[in-house]
């Protein structure tokens, strides 16, 4: 539990009731909740975001997820082994970054992100600012472009020396380069590390003939789709992550300065099936992501569709697994350790329409389930098969002989 100063706990607070409101994106139950405990007052739970909020006093409240690693829990890594998880997601631009030359332990996980859009930015330099015709308007002695007769006659009544006219200027002023400006000015106010902030301002001297975006909504509209501009296109991925919020989920709120926060379920299932499209044989094994086709009801019309994580078809035997990642830790102090009944109702739809031999039930290691050695397996009188297997997600091939065990366990005839 970490104390927060009276002030920036308001101000989280009022972040989090601002997007319970309707139509905010984001369900309140899954973002953080609000509660009391005896002799501490107000308490916020993180739920099921990760991330970086940053509330408009500075203060920098870092989330990372409950993750259990051999030999080291620290923050850490932690933090190396979420941004691993993290470049699996289609939706994110970071699959490219690397760790390896950072020194993870004193960089938060703000500061990461910042390098990730530092790294392009410097690539990006590298190559060269790209320049773009831009249209320029103005009150000059000669013609150049074309006459804008509406305002010449309104301008120049009394000035027959000048002509207002409108002509294209080829200069560095383009909406890409202001939106990568505008992300080095904002990120200069936010970023701690002292290399980060150094490289800021290289940035920004080396774009000092580059204004800011005064819009940035129309900027993004107006950036270019020719293959000059085919460098910027990861770069403004990270610009729309900074400028607009664009961490999966957009989020209200007037408090906080800042948020980046990625829903651990849509991350843990796209790591899931990164790690098992990798490792397991594609010559014995397809992997399909989001299934699709099936309904719970097909009349009156197609309803309810079964779209479970993965599916997992077995090309010896034909046989097929159903696979569902939940993100939420398990103990054996809870009652069915803390699967949910609905979870149950859906895995038992997904057999039944999918014709499984299996189905899994998939969710993060912990340490109260470190003496749970086998999966948990729950079977019906009518051959329904459920199984609950945790995964470790520090080691990916861990990780895949985990499921490897329960796809050779299907693929044998029943007896």
């Amino acid at each position: 539990m970490i104390s927060l100063p009276e002030h920036a706990f308001d101000q989280l607070e009022q972040f989090i009731l601002s997007n319970r409101e309707e139509g905010s994106g984001t369900q309140p139950l899954e973002l953080m909740s609000l509660s009391a405990k005896p002799g501490v007052g107000k308490v916020i739970t993180a739920k099921n975001y990760v991330g970086v909020i940053t509330t408009r006093d500075g203060t920098e409240i870092e989330i990372l997820p409950k993750l259990t690693i051999e030999g080291d829990d620290s923050d850490q890594a932690v933090r190396k082994v979420f941004l691993t998880m993290l470049r699996t997601v289609q939706e994110a631009p970071f699959k490219t970054f690397r760790t390896a030359h950072l020194n993870t332990s004193r960089m938060r996980l703000l500061d990461l992100f910042v390098r990730m859009f530092l790294d392009e930015a410097h690539r990006l330099i590298q190559r060269g600012l790209k320049s773009d015709y831009t249209a320029r308007q103005d009150n000059e002695p000669c013609v150049r472009g074309k006459i804008v007769f509406s305002e010449h006659i309104r301008k120049n009544l009394l000035h027959r020396e000048r002509i207002f006219v409108e002509y294209d200027v080829f200069s560095v002023d383009c909406p890409e380069n202001r939106l990568v400006k505008s992300t080095a000015v904002y990120l200069q106010r936010h970023a701690t590390d002292l290399q980060n902030r150094k490289d800021l301002r290289i940035v920004l001297s080396v774009m000092d003939q580059v204004p800011v975006s005064k819009h940035v909504e129309q900027d993004f509209l107006r950036c270019g789709q020719s293959r000059s501009m085919a460098d910027y296109r990861r770069l403004l991925e990270l610009c729309r992550v900074f400028l607009q919020g664009k961490s999966f989920t957009a989020f209200s709120g007037g408090e906080a300065a800042l948020a980046l926060l990625f829903p651990m379920e849509r991350v843990f299932e796209s790591y899931v099936a990164a790690v098992l499209r990798r490792h397991l044989d594609s010559r014995q094994y397809r992997v399909h992501v989001q299934a699709k086709g099936k309904y719970l009801f097909e009349l009156p019309r197609k309803q309810f569709a079964l779209r479970p994580d993965l599916v997992i078809e077995d090309l010896n035997s034909g046989e097929r697994t159903i696979l569902d990642t939940k993100w939420k830790l398990l103990s054996p102090q809870w009652h069915n350790y803390g699967i949910s009944q609905a979870d149950m109702y859906q895995m038992y739809a997904y057999q039944k329409e999918y014709a499984a031999k299996q189905v899994v039930l998939l969710y993060p290691d912990c340490e109260a389930m470190a003496g749970q050695k086998s999966p948990l397996c729950y079977s019906s009188p009518s051959g329904s098969l459920v199984i609950v297997q945790t995964l470790r997600l520090d080691s990916p091939i861990a990780m895949a002989e985990a499921v490897k065990e329960l796809l050779d366990v299907a693929s044998q005839p029943s007896k």
